[in-house]
């Protein structure tokens, strides 16, 4: 019984000792960074900076948000939900919405209401997203691309200044929002 004893007390001592040899090659490999000990005012003083950077930053959001206020909006191509939301979305900003289910309808309405603000889907079902927006002529209104992937990211933002581009999934307000920074760069 002895023997037995001893023989797992040894197994028991080569895993440690095992255990212990990988820690000290993995401590070796990724050194841990230094941590600075910080004061309780410096802690604060981070708080307190993190928070001005997000009041600020929710000031600006809340002005881009303004700024889309009460114009005409036409919403191209977006499947049935999204397309709720969206309208949702602007209505309670006190715009008028505009939609229309395909590029040649959107182009249509462009011209026939003259929106202040274009949000297409770029998976239109009858036009790329850029022949859409060479087909609407006027490049001085903001154009929101919803839905954009990697590979059209740089396609559409060459388009031109008053183009943003929104991805997958997206939410309403960041539309809203991006298309108010718009208004506002530009004075539109």
């Amino acid at each position: 019984m002895s023997a037995r004893l001893a023989l797992i007390l040894r197994y028991v001592g080569l895993v440690i000792l095992a255990l212990a040899i990988l820690l000290i090659i993995i401590r070796w490999r990724v050194p841990m960074r230094e941590r600075r000990s910080r004061s309780l005012l410096d802690i604060a003083r981070g708080l307190y900076t993190r928070w001005k950077e997000r009041r600020e930053e929710a000031r600006e959001h809340a002005r881009d948000i303004a700024a889309l206020r009460h114009k005409k909006a036409l919403v191209v191509g977006m499947e049935d939900k999204a397309l709720r939301v969206m309208r949702w979305k602007l209505e309670g900003l006190g715009c008028t919405v505009v939609t229309a289910r395909t590029g040649r309808h959107g182009v249509a309405a462009a011209q026939r209401e003259r929106p202040d603000v274009v949000i297409v889907d770029v998976l239109l079902p009858d036009m790329s997203a850029v022949d859409f927006y060479e087909s609407l002529g006027e490049h001085n209104k903001p154009v929101a691309f919803v839905g954009v992937q990697d590979k059209q990211w740089n396609e559409l933002r060459m388009l031109g200044r008053n183009v943003v581009c929104v991805g997958r999934p997206f939410d309403p307000e960041d539309v809203a929002a991006a298309i108010g920074y718009i208004i506002r760069k530009n004075n539109l």
